[in-house]
């Protein structure tokens, strides 16, 4: 470098000040670039906002003294509340309690299994557990948070979708999981959720054990779809770096088609989330995660993990979206009309990108750093050519 400085400087000079301007105006056009190729099937979509609302408001009423807690009587009641949900749907529905324990702890995920006929399997999941400590609440820091938004929305959303697809299930060429996972929301942000817990811990406990819970012989994962956060006022989902590219992509694009532009953005923040997708996805399942910017206060949703996080925060639309967006998904790719449909199937492609913040950290640095070499250079040249007295 310092040798081409030196002998074609000019044109080094150029070729750098170009390339500092021109990569952080190319790099978001590339990032952000999206020609859908997608087009869903006709069908008439049944997800019911309104229903979904009250099933979140259903989840808050179930314990207001700890919530969903991991280890409350609120979480026995809440894992029983989707056993009576289900069974209203069908009382002859196959469902599994995967028992397990953190630090003593009793916890447990509930798995509802539906057209099991079929070998192939989608996985739908949510975490129901709320936060033990509202860690980000100046007022009430040690107050238990009602998990609005951070667990009973995506549980909703599940609800709902069982009935809406189990009404279509002749009709559907794939076996579906409905997974509600326990013990997801306890580990550190600004402070302890949970003394010495981790993350994930109820996707993690349930993975390792996987084996329990289908015949590996006969049968495979096609993907998991995790809804967390999904139900909030000003829906905006995020591109997701662990999730699988083509699938989360996809659900990107059949929102955009069914014009949910705004939830759905051509441009969404880029962020990397270790939530209850990863498991799955170190597995070897196709994952991805619909999940908002909840980090950096004040972000899209400022009452991540405070008290505020309750049922006035929690839009009808918002959930709406979400339900409607996954149904098409089912559809496009399992209903028996579906020959004409192009999708992703079977998501295998994946490619990373950098976080929105890092990238932002580029598109500034570049330039800058560009243009102090060309100081330095031009600086050095002037020096050469002032004569000594």
């Amino acid at each position: 470098m310092v040798f081409l400085i030196k002998k074609n400087y000019k044109l080094t000079l150029i070729a750098f000040i170009a390339l500092m301007v021109v990569i952080p105006i190319v790099i978001p056009i590339f990032l952000f670039f999206n020609d859908s190729e997608i087009t869903n099937i006709d069908i008439e979509l049944h997800f019911n906002g309104d229903t979904a609302y009250t099933y979140v408001a259903d989840q808050l009423n179930i314990n207001t003294t700890t919530f969903r807690t991991p280890g409350t009587q609120g979480r026995e009641d809440c894992a029983q509340y989707f056993i009576t949900k289900f069974q209203e749907i069908d009382p002859t529905i196959n469902f599994m309690l995967h028992n397990f324990t953190i630090q003593s702890v009793e916890c447990q995920n509930v798995l509802f299994k539906m057209n099991e006929n079929y070998t192939n399997i989608v996985i739908l999941g949510a975490h129901y557990d709320s936060r033990a400590k509202a860690t980000k609440d100046s007022t009430n820091p040690d107050s238990p948070v009602p998990g609005a938004n951070d667990g009973a929305s995506g549980c909703a959303v599940l609800i709902e979708l069982a009935e809406v697809l189990y009404s279509r299930m002749n009709n559907l060429a794939v076996q579906i999981w409905f997974l509600f996972f326990d013990a997801e929301d306890q580990g550190t942000d600004v402070g302890v959720g949970i003394s010495g817990w981790d993350w994930i811990e109820g996707s993690t406990q349930f993975v390792l054990e996987i084996d329990n819970f289908y015949n590996s012989s006969k049968e495979d994962f096609d993907a998991m779809i995790l809804l967390d956060m999904v139900g909030g006022t000003n829906l905006r989902f995020i591109n997701e770096q662990h999730s699988t590219s083509s699938l989360l992509d996809e659900l990107f694009e059949i929102g955009r088609e069914l014009n949910y532009t705004s939830a759905f953005p051509s441009n969404p923040i880029v962020g990397t989330i270790s939530d209850d997708h990863v498991p799955f996805l170190n597995y070897g399942i196709p994952s991805a995660d619909l999940i908002i910017k909840f980090w950096n206060q004040p972000a899209e949703w400022p009452y991540h993990h405070t008290t505020d996080d309750d049922i006035s925060h929690i839009s009808n639309t918002s959930l709406e979206i979400t339900g409607k967006t996954v149904e098409q998904f089912i559809y496009n790719n399992y209903y028996d009309t579906t020959d004409q449909y192009q999708g992703n199937f079977p998501w295998g492609d994946d490619f990373n990108l950098l976080d929105s913040e890092l990238l932002i950290l580029l598109m500034v640095s570049l330039p800058i750093v560009g243009i102090a070499v060309v100081v330095l250079v031009l600086r050095s040249r002037l020096k050469k050519k002032i004569p000594k007295s």
